[in-house]
């Protein structure tokens, strides 16, 4: 089926479900006919980094029939072509991504191939072992507000923009997929849910650290760090916070 319609690509930032966000969205859109040309695949095998990449690769982007996949960093301020596709952006509470993160880089976030990149990778690892949640929390705060500023810059500017939260993917699953099923033109069916399968099944039992998937429950962030953290971390974020309608 020949594809129709303007490119997608999903803009984002890291621990906010953008993984499995991207291979539900491939399925949708594959539904409806687009291409799936997820740039993030070649990010692994690619001596670029990833926002290298995604800025380079605008020169082989269509604005027709393509869905691009998911941009996690602030690169995408970068990006002008970004205001000639339609935008889906996901945000997640960055106090929630940023409990997430710690946990992720620490302990189960998978080793990339490159050299270079591995070394800097196992160089943060071994910070992250010597690092408290709340030390890291409250150095990270400022790099996560930057993110969130350019995703909000989009939202502000795109005239063709789709808003998506992480907390409505996890626990209100139906409405998440619904938002998106409006916004690209293809009904959730019988087939394609069962296409979806597992992958809108956000269910876990218990929580473990070891895990990629380590626990979904929104709020994490006011489990795991001290009230002062909390409240010196949100005034950092207290903008974005308010701009997406998280609390402050």
């Amino acid at each position: 089926m020949p594809a129709t319609g303007k490119s997608i690509l999903c803009a984002t930032m890291h621990k906010a479900g953008s993984s499995i966000a991207d291979l539900i969205l491939a399925d949708i859109c594959r539904a409806k006919g687009l291409e799936i040309d997820r740039i993030a695949l070649q990010v692994p095998s690619s001596d670029m980094t990833e926002g290298e990449l995604f800025v380079s690769y605008q020169d082989k982007m269509r604005g027709e029939g393509v869905y691009y996949g998911v941009a996690r960093g602030a690169y995408v301020k970068d990006m002008p072509i970004v205001y000639g596709l339609r935008a889906i952006i996901q945000v997640r509470d960055p106090r929630d991504c940023l409990t997430s993160a710690y946990f992720s880089f620490r302990e189960s976030h998978r080793p990339p191939t490159d050299p270079q990149k591995l070394e800097a990778f196992l160089k943060r690892r071994e910070l992250l072992q010597n690092q408290t949640i709340d030390e890291y929390a409250t150095l990270q705060a400022r790099s996560y507000n930057h993110r969130m500023a350019v995703l909000q810059e989009i939202v502000r500017k795109h005239d063709d923009v789709l808003v998506l939260r992480y907390e409505d993917m996890v626990t209100r699953t139906d409405k998440w997929l619904a938002a998106i099923s409006d916004f690209i033109g293809q009904p959730i069916t019988p087939d394609l849910r069962a296409i979806l399968g597992k992958k809108i099944d956000f269910t876990v039992e218990t929580e473990d650290a070891s895990r990629h998937k380590r626990q979904v429950s929104p709020g994490d962030h006011r489990r795991k760090l001290k009230p002062e953290t909390i409240a010196s971390i949100s005034d950092t974020l207290a903008a974005q916070l308010e701009f997406f309608d998280y609390e402050v």
